[in-house]
């Protein structure tokens, strides 16, 4: 059944990319009316045919708020998937905020979610919600945080100290199947962080370093996984008590993941021409392994017990990673906005709305808890 006429039109930026078709795709399963804004024209119309007769394209510069503004008019949600987000401005939050429009983005890039939180007020002072990093980081990492604390905070009750657990550590692991479509502002942000330093709550990381080897869950099993800058490190530790925090990534493709290693260590200084050399070789390098992927949040307790949650599929990886994005979208686009100025889509969704949303559809959720130590 077609549902439009009683949702409010959400708009995509970036919908004809790699995650903004994922998101686009999934809001018009759930009837929502989208409008496609981009750069070229000729690919937005294209790519909103395909969506239905109800989908309309529009250009917009993201860089520009009044031509955000002027894109936002007649729209109750606007949807930022256009990445690299390290590069963006506040043009959309700002056209969002006059708009009177809700704001949800994608955003795994540290800076603009500290960009987004700072612009928390006075979308609350609007009456609008503005909801960052509806992704797998700080997304789905987020919510497996909170399951995996819930369930070791329960088996504290069950003890007989009944203490909240202190959170020595908390380790966020995304991982990555070969098969997924390299997106180039994925692969930006990827060599963006190579030796680059990382704030951590412990002191400072650097970008894809300190190798550790993760108990993924099946297909993919243990692997080697590196530093990864990520918005968890800032959310972690207010959300959790994480005293220490750290963001792992991994590939499928073990010898991919051992090259940009080694260029991290070199830490020679990479931008756009590093990543124009990278990606033909990346794409053409995705015929084999999967096209699913995992996050895992893993908790570990100063008193010896830990907890850890995970999403994995085999297939459709990107489709996981875009679904908090949807669900968010969605849910505003109703009318539900049980939460005002800048939430993670952890926050506003609930976590354990989020995972059952994955759960159902047809990603697995997985989670072990090992008592606390007497």
């Amino acid at each position: 059944m077609d549902h439009s006429k009683n949702v409010n039109r959400v708009i995509i930026f970036g919908a004809y990319g790699v995650f903004g078709s994922q998101v686009a795709r999934e809001l018009r399963g759930r009837g929502v009316p989208i409008t496609v804004a981009g750069r070229d024209l000729a690919k937005a119309e294209l790519f909103a045919r395909g969506l239905g007769p109800d989908c309309r394209a529009l250009t917009a510069d993201l860089d520009d708020s009044p031509s955000c503004r002027t894109a936002l008019d007649g729209h109750a949600v606007a949807v930022n998937c256009a990445g690299p987000f390290n590069r963006l401005s506040a043009a959309l939050l700002q056209a969002s905020l006059t708009a009177g429009c809700h704001y949800v983005d994608i955003a795994d890039d540290r800076g603009y979610a500290a960009m987004v939180r700072g612009y928390g007020d006075r979308f609350r002072d609007r009456g609008l919600a503005a909801v960052y990093g509806c992704s797998s980081l700080p997304g789905i990492s987020g919510a497996l945080a909170q399951r995996a604390h819930t369930k070791l905070a329960s088996f504290a009750n069950q003890g007989q100290s009944g203490a909240v657990p202190v959170i020595e550590r908390a380790r966020v692991t995304l991982f990555i199947g070969n098969k997924n479509p390299k997106g180039r502002a994925a692969l930006a942000s990827l060599v963006a962080q190579l030796g680059r330093p990382i704030a951590a709550p412990q002191g400072t990381l650097r970008g894809f370093r300190n190798r550790e080897v993760v108990p993924l869950p099946p297909p993919f099993h243990s692997r080697a996984v590196f530093n990864f800058e990520s918005p968890d490190y800032d959310l972690l530790p207010a959300a959790v008590g994480a005293r220490a925090v750290s963001v792992k990534v991994g590939f499928e493709f073990r010898l991919g993941a051992y090259a940009f290693a080694v260029l991290a260590l070199l830490g020679l200084g990479y931008g756009r021409r590093t990543v124009s050399i990278l990606n033909p070789p990346c794409r053409f390098l995705s015929w084999f392994g999967h096209s699913g992927g995992a996050v895992m949040t893993e908790l570990f307790a100063a008193d010896g017990g830990s907890s850890w949650a995970a999403v994995s599929g085999r297939d459709d990886g990107q489709r996981m990673a875009a679904l908090p994005c949807a669900m968010v979208a969605h849910a505003l686009a109703m009318g539900d906005v049980a939460t005002l100025g800048a939430t993670t889509a952890c926050e506003f969704l609930g976590a354990n709305r989020m995972l059952d949303g994955l759960a159902s559809s047809g990603f697995s959720v997985q989670e072990e808890t090992r008592p606390l130590t007497n």
